[in-house]
C-alpha cells in the first residue's frame, strides 16, 4: 500500500488521500479506488469525492503512452465541444487528474504507466440487460459518444490496436490454423458446423474493409458492451461510457454492431447446453432507436447501406477468432475447459444465422433510422 500511496500522491487530487483499495472485477488493468477526505467543491456534481487509479496492462497495450495520448485528446475535444455548445445534458466521460508536474500519467522506472480518473458517483453498471428501456439508453450512450467525437480528425489519434476488426486478417489466421493444426480439425458436429459457416460466409469478411469507395473513418470506442455503460441510480438514464483504452480511429459500424452482438444475444457467450441462441430483434430495435435519437446526424447514406453487413460481420468475426483459438490450443481467450472456445464459436455462428434469418426485419429498422435522419 505504501507503493500505491507513493503513486497516488503524485496526482493533483481535490482532497487529501484517505484510503486506497482494490476496485472492480476487471482482468486487464490493475484498478484501485482512492477516497478523499475533505474534498474541495467539484465542477461537476458526479465527481470530486473519489478517483480511479489504474496501472495500464502493457501485455494488452504495448504502447500505453499512446493509449494515454488518445484518452487525453478525446477528453479535451469533448470538453471543448460541450463548452462551445453550452450543453446541459448529463452525459459525462470520466475526466483525468493531472500529475503535480502537469502530465496525464505517472511513469515508473520499470516503464509502468499509471493514470487517475474521476470516479463517477451515483451510477450503476449491469452485466445483463434488464428491459427494452435500458436497451434504448444503451443506444443513447453509444450514439452520444459517437456524436461528441465524430468531428475529431482521426489523424490526431494513434491506432493502438492495429488489425482490430480487420476480419480478412482473422480469416487468414484461421486458414493457417486449419493447415498447421490439421490433426485437430476433426469431424465432430460442432467443428463441421463452424467450418460450414466460415466457408459459406467468406465474402462477408471483406464487406466493410473493402468497401469502394471506402467508408468514413471516425473515432470508435472499441468495446461498447453493456457493463461499460453507467446508468443514473435514480433516473436509470445512461450518463457515461467508460473503459476508453480501446478508443482509436475506425468505423463506428464496428461499435454499433458489437454493441448489438453482445446485447441482443440474451443467452450469453457460453449458453447452457440445449439453449437456443437467438438475436433479439426487440432489443435491436430499442438500441438502434436510442442511437438514432442522439448519434446519426453525421451519418451518410453509405453508412446506413453497410450497417446490416456490419451487424452480420461482428458475430462472424468473433466466431472465427474463437474457433481459430480453439484450433491453436486456446492461447488467447481465457478458458475453464478445453472446449470453451469451440462452444463460444458455435454460439457466435448460431447468432449469425439468427441475424440472417431476420435480415428483412433488421433492414426495416435501419431504413426507419435513415428516414428519420433525412438521408
Amino acid at each position: 500500500m505504501s507503493e500505491l500511496l507513493h503513486i497516488a500522491e503524485q496526482f493533483q487530487f481535490p482532497g487529501e488521500i484517505d484510503h486506497i483499495q482494490p476496485y472492480g472485477s476487471g482482468i486487464i488493468n490493475d484498478t484501485y479506488v482512492v477516497t478523499f477526505s475533505n474534498p474541495s467543491p467539484s465542477s461537476h456534481p458526479r465527481t470530486g469525492k473519489r478517483a480511479i487509479l489504474q496501472r495500464i496492462n502493457k501485455q494488452v497495450f504495448p504502447q500505453p503512452i499512446q493509449v494515454m495520448h488518445n484518452l487525453s485528446v478525446i477528453l479535451q475535444h469533448v470538453v471543448q465541444q460541450t463548452s462551445l455548445k453550452q450543453s446541459t445534458d448529463e452525459f459525462l466521460l470520466p475526466p483525468l487528474y493531472s500529475t503535480i508536474e502537469g502530465k496525464a500519467y505517472v511513469q515508473e522506472q520499470n516503464g509502468d504507466i499509471w493514470r487517475a480518473m474521476a470516479f463517477i458517483e451515483d451510477t450503476d453498471s449491469f452485466d445483463v440487460l434488464a428491459s427494452p428501456q435500458q436497451a434504448f439508453e444503451v443506444g443513447v450512450a453509444l450514439g452520444t459518444f459517437h456524436q461528441r467525437l465524430h468531428d475529431l480528425p482521426v489523424d490526431q489519434l494513434y491506432d493502438t490496436l492495429p488489425g482490430f476488426h480487420i476480419t480478412p486478417g482473422y480469416l487468414k489466421q484461421y486458414d493457417v490454423a486449419t493447415k498447421t493444426r490439421s490433426h485437430q480439425v476433426t469431424g465432430s458436429e460442432e467443428q463441421l458446423f463452424c467450418q460450414q459457416i466460415i466457408e459459406s460466409n467468406r465474402e462477408l469478411a471483406g464487406a466493410l474493409v473493402n468497401a469502394n469507395p471506402a467508408l468514413s473513418m471516425r473515432i470508435m470506442h472499441g468495446d461498447p458492451k453493456l457493463n461499460n455503460i453507467l446508468f443514473d441510480t435514480k433516473t436509470t438514464k445512461a450518463v457515461s461510457i467508460i473503459d476508453l483504452d480501446t478508443v482509436k480511429p475506425g468505423l463506428v459500424h464496428y461499435d454499433i454492431a458489437d454493441c448489438l452482438r453482445s446485447c441482443c444475444n440474451r443467452s450469453g457467450e457460453m449458453p447452457a447446453p440445449g439453449t437456443k441462441v437467438e438475436f433479439d430483434i426487440t432489443v435491436c430495435h430499442s438500441i438502434l432507436n436510442g442511437y438514432s435519437s442522439s448519434g446519426v446526424s453525421y451519418f451518410e447514406a453509405r453508412d446506413f447501406e453497410f450497417l446490416l453487413k456490419a451487424i452480420m460481420l461482428l458475430p462472424f468475426e468473433l466466431g472465427i477468432r474463437f474457433y481459430t483459438d480453439y484450433l491453436q490450443g486456446n492461447r488467447y481467450f481465457k478458458i475453464d475447459s478445453p472446449l470453451d472456445n469451440l462452444v463460444r464459436a458455435v454460439t457466435q455462428f448460431e447468432l449469425l444465422l439468427s441475424i440472417q434469418n431476420q435480415e428483412n426485419e433488421i433492414l426495416k429498422i435501419i431504413r426507419d433510422m435513415e428516414n428519420k435522419a433525412g438521408c
